[in-house]
């Protein structure tokens, strides 16, 4: 799934969104591409970044591990300990705003059959203070021109003169979000009041896969660009697994579910068939998954593309 990060413009910080993943042209997609502004870095290429098969130099990180302190302006100052530079926009002095929100599609590997199931819609951003006292996000409302279609509660907060971490919220929404084009996002805080609202596309499913270069060498196949992050639920423990998978042989290959084990606790069975033709990698699958715990465990995640019983292609990667 990823996906490691690029920064892109001054407008950018890091987040994400999964492009679709796909088999063959019969195949549904598997996740989707982000919409709205360069997406924050949470697990997800940005624009419109193609997974790397393997083999292939890694792409630049760029991740913002958070919270960044803002120069005097609002632009960028210096990084806090422990976290990863990044261009990140400019906001007026004694403002609170949001950053690169954006939406996409993921899959709810909780579902029976995720592929029948309703897409779960995502929402990344960070809140840009630059006030002299703290602010928060305490809720996220998601509306069509007929109305609310979802809300969630949450709690992100920015210290002052900061940027806060990345946030990625899962939102369930009434009626199926690919039914709409676009959709209205508002930013509360714990009065219920607007901080800030963003009208953002809502990707459409892609179901495309991109050919190798005739000169990359044959091998096997590769689960490639894995990347591991923690999704905001509020309603227990959640993360999302994002992937592509490179198919360098000269026949096409099935897959008929994925493994995908943490750390510790059960390994989650998802059943997601697909069809990666010969000489070919996916675009990005991304999933949703819960974790039975009071927090998620540090430690290697392992994807494992499956045909029945046989291990097809297998990768991990560490919790961002």
């Amino acid at each position: 799934m990823t996906l490691n990060r690029i920064a892109s413009a001054a407008c950018t910080v890091a987040a994400a969104f999964a492009l679709c993943m796909t088999a063959c042209s019969t195949n549904a997609g598997f996740g989707t591409p982000s919409s709205g502004a360069p997406p924050l870095n949470n697990g997800y290429p940005q624009n419109g970044a193609m997974p790397l098969p393997s083999g292939a130099s890694p792409l630049p990180s760029g991740a913002v591990s958070g919270p960044y302190n803002l120069g005097p302006n609002g632009g960028p100052g210096q990084p806090q300990a422990g976290s990863s530079p990044a261009a990140m926009p400019s906001a007026l002095p004694d403002t609170v705003s949001i950053a690169g929100a954006t939406l996409h599609l993921a899959y709810d590997g909780a579902a029976t059959d995720p592929m029948k199931a309703a897409r779960i819609l995502e929402v990344s951003f960070a809140l840009q203070n630059t006030t002299s006292s703290a602010k928060k996000v305490s809720s996220i409302s998601v509306a069509s021109d007929t109305g609310v279609l979802g809300t969630r509660k949450i709690s992100v907060s920015a210290s002052p003169n900061q940027m806060s971490a990345v946030a990625l919220v899962t939102v369930r929404t009434s009626d199926d979000p690919r039914k709409f084009k676009q959709l209205k996002v508002d930013f509360l805080n714990d009065a219920g009041k607007s901080i800030a609202s963003s009208t953002l596309d809502v990707p459409v499913i892609d179901q495309s896969v991109t050919p190798l270069d005739e000169h990359h060498p044959k091998g096997d196949v590769s689960i490639d660009s894995v990347d591991v992050s923690r999704v905001d639920a509020n309603m227990g423990q959640k993360y999302e697994v994002t992937f592509a998978v490179t198919n360098p042989t000269n026949a096409q290959v099935s897959i008929t579910h994925l493994a995908i084990a943490p750390p510790k606790g059960a390994v989650a069975r998802v059943v997601l068939p697909l069809n990666i033709a010969a000489r070919s990698v996916s675009s990005f699958v991304s999933v949703v998954l819960p974790y039975n715990g009071k927090s998620l465990p540090a430690g290697s995640y392992t994807v494992s593309a499956m045909k029945n019983s046989t291990t097809v292609a297998k990768a991990s990667s560490s919790l961002l």
